[in-house]
């Protein structure tokens, strides 16, 4: 989950960005106007929110009616898909002005699911990620009071403007009385919680009446469990126990920090821990750092994902780059990654686990027999298939694996720089596999992959992209064989 810093609804920065001191003094203050665009109540109410969901459904179809008389009659196919974007756009914008699980539920299926709907529709629905007013203070307060009382509140000296917003809840910074100790408060928005299962049934129903996703059974399954990761996400205290974890986890790891949680100050609805000052992975100080340190960086990115995969058998599978800052060493250069939101933190089962490791230690292999004995295990492929299919399918795995491996004579040149480094940013990997996928011609055969695969391979193409966002370039063989067997 991104959280994004707000001045008058505008997203200026993410959450946990250096800040200048200045914007933070201690004591809780009133700083909301008349124009602020904060928001003063959520609609929670199961009665109101269908009634704002059928509302925006009857508004989207006549804008459909319009469309499609447009369509028929009007002789201009341009202007009619011009015309469905922009009644589409229209549709999410609405979407996001309902905030809570509404939004959130919108973002898991940009995230999780956008092949399995039409891309003018998934590239809407990412637009909800850039869209979250904050709360006002007024309204937040009663959250607090509520779970912590007023008394652990004498405690605390809360800012009142929030530092980041986001769909379920937002962040307020503060600093513990009695140390000194600078602290970030995740809050969650009154009522979420209850509108979960109301709200997903209701946006599902709504995509399909609207003729925006298709309706079949097999998907029916698969976003059903954005529904149970939806009540996770809202269990801070779950979240909490994830988040002590990773620290203890990491704690002897010089190239992470993880924020300390602080459980006096934390329920299922508030989730208190430290202030770790970093900068965005994308901010112009990181680029400026030399390839080594940067190398360092996206190295210790690659390696997180496989202990996950491999030791924790745990993961963080939101992919967002805003989980992930760069707190930069002034003195050297002992940068160090800092890590955040743990909402999206998934077990992995182990027989699926082990699967996908021996799956994936093939691929880098160029083991394509037991390439495809895991993927035929896991359900993606059947014995019956054509040989093409089956071939085709493998050949696309082992492309996958391809940063992973020794560099042969199969990895493109673009791909390598002047010393024989892989480099990430400039090895074209994405688009390549896209076409092969497309030019495979797979798709009547390949199956709806197992959840927990598509969660580890989204994350997977995460890690590939921060690394490129970063211009890494590094061969990760060496990195990969800390986790395979040893003969």
């Amino acid at each position: 989950m991104e959280y994004r810093q707000q001045s008058r609804g505008r997203p200026l920065t993410v959450y946990s960005m250096s800040l200048d001191k200045s914007l933070f003094k201690v004591g809780v203050r009133q700083r909301m106007s008349k124009n602020d665009e904060s928001l003063h109540h959520l609609k929670t109410g199961a009665f109101s929110r269908r009634l704002a969901l059928s509302k925006l459904g009857a508004r989207y179809g006549a804008r459909a009616v319009r469309q499609s008389i447009l369509q028929r009659f009007g002789g201009d196919e341009e202007a009619a898909l011009a015309k469905r974007k922009e009644n589409i756009d229209f549709f999410v914008e609405e979407l996001g002005r309902l905030k809570g699980s509404v939004v959130k539920i919108g973002q898991m299926m940009a995230t999780y699911g956008d092949y399995l709907m039409p891309p003018e529709v998934a590239e809407a629905l990412h637009k909800l990620e850039d869209n979250t007013p904050p709360m006002s203070w007024r309204a937040i307060r009663p959250v607090l009071v509520k779970e912590l009382g007023e008394s652990a509140l004498l405690a605390l000296e809360i800012d009142e403007q929030p530092l980041a917003a986001a769909s379920l809840g937002q962040v307020h910074r503060a600093v513990l009385r009695e140390t000194g100790e600078a602290l970030c408060i995740k809050i969650q928005y009154p009522g979420v919680d209850d509108t979960i299962d109301a709200d997903f049934s209701a946006v599902m129903q709504l995509l399909k009446v609207s003729r925006l996703m298709p309706s079949t059974r097999n998907l029916d399954d698969w976003f059903g469990d954005i529904r149970l990761l939806l009540h996770k996400e809202v269990d801070y205290e779950q979240e909490r126990r994830d988040l002590d974890f990773v620290y203890q986890a990491l704690a002897d790891d010089s190239r992470f920090v993880v924020p300390k949680s602080y459980p006096q100050f934390c329920t299922r609805r508030v989730l208190c821990m430290s202030y770790e000052e970093a900068v965005s992975v994308n901010a112009a100080e990181v680029a400026d750092l030399s390839q080594a340190r940067r190398n360092r960086l996206g190295r210790a990115v690659l390696d997180l994902f496989l202990t996950e995969l491999f030791t924790w058998r745990r993961m963080q599978t939101d992919p967002n780059f805003g989980n992930f800052r760069v707190r930069i060493d002034s003195n050297g250069t002992d940068d160090k990654l800092v890590l955040l939101d743990f909402g999206a933190m998934r077990l992995l089962p182990n027989a699926f686990a082990s699967e996908f490791c021996d799956m994936l230690l093939a691929a880098c292999g160029r083991d394509k027999a037991q390439f495809l004995q895991r993927a035929i295990s896991l359900g993606f492929m059947k014995p019956h298939f054509p040989q093409a299919v089956l071939d085709n399918f493998v050949d696309i795995g082992v492309d996958i694996a391809e940063p992973l491996r020794k560099i042969d004579d199969t990895v493109p040149a673009r791909a390598l720089t002047e010393d024989g480094q892989y480099c990430w940013r400039h090895s074209g990997l994405p688009q390549r596999i896209v076409k092969r996928a497309v030019a495979a011609s797979i798709s009547k055969y390949f199956a709806l992959p197992p959840k927990d695969f598509l969660y580890v391979m989204r994350k997977l193409m995460g890690v590939y992209a921060l690394i490129a966002l970063l211009d890494a370039q590094f061969t990760a063989d060496d990195v990969l064989e800390t986790y395979s067997p040893k003969e």
